[in-house]
């Protein structure tokens, strides 16, 4: 497990640029992103101080870990070391995590070989080692090769990599793991969850992620890396949740079950927009603003794109 602490410092040994240097908020912000900054510097709040963000579980053998239905079947493996997963954020068709459209279970045992002895999920373990599992770098440093720890629950998956569509995937399942693609968020104030719900799926906070991701991967991909996700810029849930915590719920009532679309679409769906304007009001934002976020929005989706096509063509 990491601390929000631990996963900056990771995610600043592993990338050569925070987001504050140069190729990062400052050259690609658009002058509606300080217009916000300005109206909301007593609504905003770093997104590292009202929630618990760490990375997605690293199995360092997907092969063995990840099961499909036929793969469990051939196993015979017992459901109580079977957990739902998400392996890629392709199966969240909607923002609200349908665990029936999940592909894979994950393998999850806590126990030694002695407590498994009779079942087929030991007869799986031994088969893992003769395939060499055991001894690859991620398994191999466990006190249990096949032992993964503990996830805590968690509220959102935040995405790692975004493309048209970017959205922030709501968690109501409790035994729900979340594999290394995505990081995870957990709310501190509980009371507060389903405005932020709604919040974390703004075209506002849709905004502030194109800002503070770095494009630097092939395809037009957005990445957010650790540090980035810790400094987004978020509406204090506490204040909003105050000021209109259930119109924001009603607005993102229809919302959040139906199909999350590119963004180019999504932001003129009236779902979409009615929960905006929302957001917009408490901010203070008059129509000319709220017109600028949204062509912000596609501004920058629009240039990250291209620039990948630019780098395919040379």
């Amino acid at each position: 497990m990491f601390s929000n602490t631990e996963l900056a410092q990771a995610g600043t040994r592993e990338n050569r640029y925070a987001g504050d240097k140069w190729g990062g908020k400052y050259l690609r912000a658009p002058d509606i992103y300080w217009t916000l900054l300005e109206k909301g510097k007593d609504k905003l709040v770093r997104l590292g101080n009202i929630a618990e963000v760490r990375f997605g579980i690293k199995t360092g053998a997907n092969k063995f870990f990840y099961l499909d239905t036929e793969r469990i079947q051939e196993w015979g493996i017992e459901a109580e070391y079977l957990k739902p997963v998400i392996k890629s954020p392709r199966e969240c068709k909607s923002i609200r995590v349908d665990p029936s459209q999940l592909k894979f279970k994950l393998f999850m045992c806590h126990a030694d070989k002695a407590a498994l002895a009779g079942t087929a999920a030991l007869e799986y373990i031994e088969w893992g080692e003769k395939q060499g599992y055991h001894q690859r770098p991620s398994c191999r440093g466990r006190p249990r090769w096949w032992d993964l720890g503990e996830q805590p629950p968690f509220d959102w998956f935040i995405l790692r990599f975004r493309d048209k569509r970017n959205w922030t995937p709501i968690n109501e399942i409790s035994s729900l793991l979340a594999g290394d693609v995505v990081f995870t968020a957990t709310l501190h104030n509980r009371e507060t969850l389903q405005s932020a719900n709604a919040v974390a799926n703004s075209t506002l906070a849709v905004f502030v992620s194109e800002i503070y991701g770095r494009v630097n991967l092939g395809d037009g991909l957005l990445t957010t890396y650790g540090p980035d996700i810790l400094s987004f810029d978020f509406i204090s849930p506490d204040w909003i949740h105050a000021q209109s915590g259930e119109s924001l719920q009603r607005a993102f009532a229809s919302m959040k079950q139906r199909p999350v679309l590119s963004i180019f679409d999504e932001i003129n769906q009236p779902d979409r927009r009615a929960l905006d304007a929302i957001i917009f009001d408490a901010l203070g934002l008059t129509q000319g603003e709220r017109d600028a976020v949204y062509e912000a929005v596609v501004n920058l989706v629009e240039a990250r794109l291209r620039k990948a096509k630019s780098l395919k063509g040379k």
